[in-house]
């Protein structure tokens, strides 16, 4: 018979079948990675967003500058402190 005995292991099925595994695992890591990556440019592009407005925010709020715009100015840098 050409097929293996009973008992005994078919490690070139197993070795096909690991192998179609690998390349699915191989391609489904580089997708995530994509993913990750396009993420990442999202985030940057928002950050960036973000610290133009707060800029232009902050501009604006110089000029107006009175006993109440203090407070709302030391509010909104208060805001920008990492970690509060």
């Amino acid at each position: 018979m050409n097929g293996p005995a009973d008992g005994e292991v078919d490690y070139k099925k197993k070795y096909r079948n690991l192998k179609r595994k690998l390349k699915f695992l191989i391609y489904e890591h580089e997708c995530f990675q994509e993913e990750l990556r396009k993420a990442q440019r999202k985030l940057l592009k928002v950050s960036r967003d973000k610290s133009f407005l707060l800029d232009r925010l902050l501009q604006y709020e110089n000029v107006d500058e009175d006993s109440s715009g203090e407070r709302v100015l030391e509010n909104l840098m208060e805001g920008m402190v990492p970690g509060t």
